[in-house]
């Protein structure tokens, strides 16, 4: 007589879990978090033809697969937008989920520099997607895979660039002999076939100023996402720093992020969102030999879920930016019809807020909204009257005090204003 066999657990369970975790930290955040000044700059950039996305990156410091793809959607609101990379964020997850890693794939669905771009109108999920694909296609000894994965990752980011180096990273096969001489060649031969590929991509970026690049500094960016408390963040490092062992996915963590700060271009949250697939591989590796891996997992988990939660709460009860308020206010009170001449960061908002008839001033403002145009000396002012919007100390002020007599005050906050100048 045959005894029952022991009941085993059902493998859909965890990941239907981590599919849960997964929405639950990114739909809230889709939906409570303000579009912001960026987003805003990809919906200018993509409603342009291809060769003009081009040519408006001359000015900017990204290249332009993210915003090629969102052309080819039409003209989406903020909020479609971001869904594309929610879509991209799936797939990173899903890929991983394929490979039975359900460790990682459960880091991953609470990361949140990944949970913030995931709901984000910008190139970072998608870029992390294709490095998600090319890491893995680097673990199943298909470097020429890797090497389009990457090639497509820089084309959404400059980021993946620096990671052309783990091209080089032998594969690991369990069991397997050890790589020879024609694995070794096919690896370089990808290496030097994704640099020449990418050719056009070193071109713009030398093309483009090296100001743009002047906003990427080591500071908290708390504008994107709360920071952590400090007790969140202590546990968050020791659980980290008792988790990670030396693998070969430390590499293509480390590799990238010496670059990244040697070259002065690192940006916290921004970064780890493009690494967050080879970042988790490497806990995951590193947690199968330890023998604290319950309760390590268990704490990075912790983590990251409290810190997403406490970043969706901070998103729902911020108010509208400063710049967005006001133009909200012109958008409500100042007749489509009427000219409005606005400067600085508040041409972007004002013309992607509701206002039709909005001057940009100086007249380069309107060639880069995504950066601020300082007025030559000499300039002088729009012709007759004219409502204005800006801030509270632009430079512009000074050029209409010289020309005009009158200038109105209509709506004030602590950043921006709105006046009638005449």
């Amino acid at each position: 007589m045959n005894s029952p066999r022991p009941p085993t657990a059902d493998p859909r369970l965890p990941v239907s879990l981590i599919l849960l975790l997964f929405a639950a930290a990114r739909i809230p955040l889709l939906i409570v978090r303000e579009p912001f000044f960026d987003e805003l700059f990809t919906r200018w950039i993509s409603a342009k033809p291809f060769a003009g996305i081009v040519s408006a990156l001359r000015w900017d410091s990204g290249p332009p697969l993210f915003y090629f793809v969102v052309r080819l959607l039409g003209d989406p609101s903020v909020t479609m937008t971001r869904i594309l990379s929610l879509v991209c964020a799936a797939i990173s997850l899903i890929v991983i989920l394929r490979t039975k890693n359900m460790i990682a794939a459960l880091l991953l669905a609470v990361f949140p520099p990944a949970v913030l771009f995931a709901a984000d109108a910008r190139a970072y999920a998608m870029c992390a997607m294709f490095v998600t694909i090319a890491v893995l296609a680097i673990d199943d000894d298909r470097p020429f895979a890797a090497a389009l994965a990457l090639l497509a990752a820089a084309y959404s980011h400059y980021y993946a660039v620096l990671l052309f180096p783990i091209l080089l990273l032998k594969n690991r096969s369990a069991g397997g002999p050890p790589a020879g001489p024609p694995a070794a060649r096919r690896r370089v031969y990808a290496l030097a076939g994704a640099i020449i590929l990418y050719i056009p991509g070193f071109v713009l970026a030398l093309r483009q100023p090296t100001e743009a690049r002047a906003w990427m500094t080591a500071n908290w960016p708390d504008a994107l996402f709360v920071a952590p408390p400090i007790a969140i963040a202590i546990i968050g490092a020791t659980a980290f720093a008792m988790s990670i062992r030396v693998n070969r996915y430390a590499l293509m963590v480390l590799i990238p992020l010496l670059f990244a700060i040697a070259t002065r271009v690192y940006v916290p949250l921004r970064f780890e969102a493009v690494i967050a697939a080879p970042l988790v591989l490497w806990l995951a590796e590193s947690l199968k030999t330890n023998r604290f891996r319950v309760p390590l997992t268990a704490a990075l988990v912790t983590v990251c879920a409290v810190w997403t939660t406490l970043g969706i709460a901070d998103h729902a009860t911020r108010p509208p930016d400063s710049y967005r308020q006001a133009a909200a206010w012109v958008a409500a009170n100042i007749p489509a019809a009427e000219p409005v001449v606005a400067t600085g960061y508040c041409y972007l908002e004002t013309i992607m807020n509701g206002h039709t008839r909005v001057v940009a001033f100086p007249d380069e403002q309107a060639i880069h909204p995504g950066w601020r145009a300082i007025p030559k000396p000499g300039l002088h002012s729009p012709a007759g009257a004219f409502f204005w919007t800006g801030e509270r100390a632009a430079p512009e002020l000074g050029v209409f005090q010289r020309d005009r007599r009158i200038i109105e005050p209509l709506f004030i906050n602590d950043r921006a204003m709105v006046a009638l100048v005449r």
